[in-house]
């Protein structure tokens, strides 16, 4: 009877629990997502050659490290100063200075970019084999738009707690451009190039849901732009942006020199292993877009602390059991024919991906007692540091290993990451311990 009644008190309690609730109903469509995902991997395979599949894969690949940079760091400000105020017309000044903000600093990078084709000299250093550009250009620019568009409205939803309204979203999203990237495949993709139906499909689509499902925020937003929060959030965004300049390197180095000593065929191979290992991450964004309001918003370090070191233990186990589960999905679907078997390479890549994903996935809980702290500045540092070994490491191990060395290139250099956080929170923490000491007394 006592073991039945702890059992209830404890599934009350995680029912209760914010965080529970709010990671549940985010990742129950994640969840779909992936599994959506997975079972539409293999259509896109028969629908797309190998080169194709490669070419395209790269191409994201390119657009979402460029997009990363091209958020500029506001979501940071737009999360953290969101809970800081709860008058109504001072979140509508936020949301409008964040919107001003982005949209300058937006246009005024990309438009030059494309009205002196600057683009160009980009693509002659990214790539070595010969690609269609000029066919691609429109759908990329369309890509990155897209994507920093996106990422800030899914950053507003969790940070107003519209969840349902994020669930909506994102269901839209599944179901629209994967329908509609499927159907434009199977029926004009003899006349014309697979990548480039894909990758106009799919952000074409993805735009008209932002606009269409950005209602929310545009009402909430009161149409004056505040320049002491402009201010304040650039302090906070812009070693962000610095740093994730860095993480371009970091993040981008392998698929880069992959490109450079092997083929588009061998980079199907890399990225078939890095979508079944993207599992992790898509997991634990769910979970950090769930957690990072909660963080911020507790004031009692000791209690984040705590809650900060149960989670890493807990998200260990679930990442190595998700882990063993994408082996058994692998082999499987190659067994059975499902993937073809030209794709058997992945099966040996996959283990070191989904290891690296796992260790990367651990960083932020520690990179967000920078935000806590506010000392976002310490990211631009470790990220030019790490930006030295992701690229020596690359440089030395993908011309002779290929596609292992590039594995193994991520491995170690997500171990560094997580390594060097973890010594520079354990600083911070151990002087924010003692400079509270020096006040009680």
């Amino acid at each position: 009877m006592n073991a039945a009644r702890w059992v209830r008190g404890r599934i009350a309690s995680y029912r209760e629990n914010i965080l529970v609730k709010r990671l549940f109903a985010v990742l129950s469509i994640d969840i779909f997502v992936k599994i959506s995902g997975m079972l539409l991997l293999p259509i896109y395979l028969r629908l797309m050659t190998q080169d194709e599949y490669g070419l395209y894969n790269y191409l994201i690949s390119i657009v979402l490290t460029f997009a990363v940079v091209l958020n500029f760091g506001l979501y940071v400000p737009l999360t953290k100063f969101y809970h800081d105020s709860g008058d109504p017309r001072a979140r509508g000044e936020l949301l409008f200075t964040i919107v001003v903000l982005l949209t300058t600093f937006l246009t005024g990078i990309l438009l030059p970019v494309y009205l002196f084709h600057l683009d160009y000299r980009i693509v002659r250093i990214l790539f070595r084999n010969q690609i269609d550009y000029d066919g691609y250009r429109t759908g990329i620019l369309l890509a990155i738009v897209g994507t920093v568009c996106n990422f800030m409205l899914t950053n507003f939803f969790f940070a107003s707690e519209r969840i349902g309204r994020l669930q909506r979203y994102n269901i839209w999203r599944i179901i629209c451009i994967n329908v509609l990237a499927v159907a434009f495949l199977f029926l004009i993709r003899a006349n014309r190039d697979s990548v480039k139906i894909r990758l106009e499909c799919t952000y074409i689509v993805e735009m008209a849901l932002f606009i269409a499902f950005a209602f929310p925020f545009m009402k909430e937003a009161y149409a004056r732009f505040d320049r002491r929060l402009a201010v304040s959030g650039l302090k906070l965004a812009l070693p962000i942006m610095i740093s994730a300049i860095f993480g371009i390197v970091i993040n981008f180095s392998d698929k880069f020199f992959l490109e450079k000593y092997t083929s588009f065929k061998n980079l199907s191979y890399y990225f078939l292993a890095v979508s079944c290992a993207s599992v992790i991450p898509l997991v634990f964004t769910s979970f950090q877009n769930a957690w990072l309001p909660l963080f911020l918003k507790e004031k009692d370090l000791t209690k984040n602390i705590r809650k900060t070191n149960k989670l890493l233990l807990r998200l260990f186990f679930i990442f190595a059991g998700l882990s063993a589960c994408m082996l058994i999905f692998l082999k499987v679907t190659l067994v059975l024919g499902i993937i073809q078997s030209k794709y058997d390479e992945a099966m040996y890549i996959l283990p070191i991906m989904l290891a690296s994903q796992i260790i990367a996935a651990m960083v932020p809980l520690y990179s967000n007692y920078l935000i806590y702290f506010e000392k976002t500045h310490i990211t631009s540092v470790l990220g030019l540091i790490l930006c030295v070994v992701s690229f020596s490491l690359s440089l030395l191990l993908i011309p002779p290993f290929g596609v292992y060395g590039a594995a193994s290139a991520s491995l170690i250099c997500n171990i560094c990451y997580l390594v060097g956080y973890y010594r520079i929170i354990r600083y911070y923490i151990g002087r924010h311990s003692i400079l509270t000491i020096q006040k009680e007394i």
